[in-house]
């Protein structure tokens, strides 16, 4: 069988501490975030964020979690030199409108059917904002819950339904395949949905924060996962 390319990108969310960041160093991933909802138990203030950040390899990206965030913010995480702004919930215009980085655009659902409705805004965005959505995070209904949403059945092991609902609703954007990964099951989901980047954070972490073993064993398991070339989302 011919493959496209040999496995997604990984990003680590949730990281806090700069020991955390070396975890992500060495482990070699492409992306990096970085929680500021401050709810979750994951949560960095805009004080400590910088220093964060400064702590990752300059070839990883660092992402900016929001959730539902005013222009003020995006501004200072701009500031600070944050190169991707990943928002839940609501997406304002003015925040649109303002922005200078890319946008990783979150989706809670439950089910697939669930995702291609709640993309149907971008229909509506004017060309010269639409275009600062540069990706799709495809995220179980429970914030940071560890869960999953209600996978596609794949009872053949790998058959890929290539005419789904969930991969047109993508418009030409990355798609980011997040909510409830860990090393047990993320190659089925690689398999199901060809993400370009798969997103962990939950089973990535022990008593204390993330789990440098934890990392290791995920990105593992992703960099030996290959994906069928006749999967596409366009």
């Amino acid at each position: 069988m011919e493959y496209n390319r040999s496995y997604p990108a990984i990003k680590i969310c949730g990281i806090r501490t700069a020991t955390e960041a070396g975890y992500l160093n060495k482990a070699r991933v492409e992306y990096a975030g970085v929680v500021f909802y401050e709810p979750s138990k994951r949560y960095v203030p805009v004080t400590k964020a910088g220093e964060l950040i400064g702590a990752l390899d300059k070839d990883i990206k660092k992402v900016a979690v929001t959730v539902s965030p005013d222009v003020a913010l995006v501004k200072e995480i701009e500031k600070m030199g944050f190169d991707i702004l990943q928002v839940h919930k609501d997406l304002s215009a003015d925040v649109l409108k303002s922005v200078s980085i890319p946008v990783w655009y979150a989706c809670n659902i439950e089910d697939e059917e669930a995702f291609a409705l709640k993309l149907s805004f971008m229909d509506d965005l004017p060309d010269d904002v639409r275009h600062k959505i540069d990706g799709i995070v495809a995220d179980a209904a429970d914030f940071g819950s560890g869960k999953t949403f209600n996978w596609r059945k794949d009872p053949d092991g790998g058959k890929t339904d290539k005419a789904s609902v969930y991969m047109a609703g993508l418009k030409g954007k990355k798609f980011i395949l997040a909510g409830g990964l860990n090393a047990d099951n993320v190659t089925q989901g690689i398999r199901i949905y060809d993400p370009d980047v798969v997103d962990v954070s939950s089973a990535v972490e022990g008593d204390r924060g993330k789990d440098e073993e934890k990392i290791k064993k995920f990105v593992a398991r992703v960099r030996g996962t290959e994906v069928p070339k006749e999967i596409s989302h366009e």
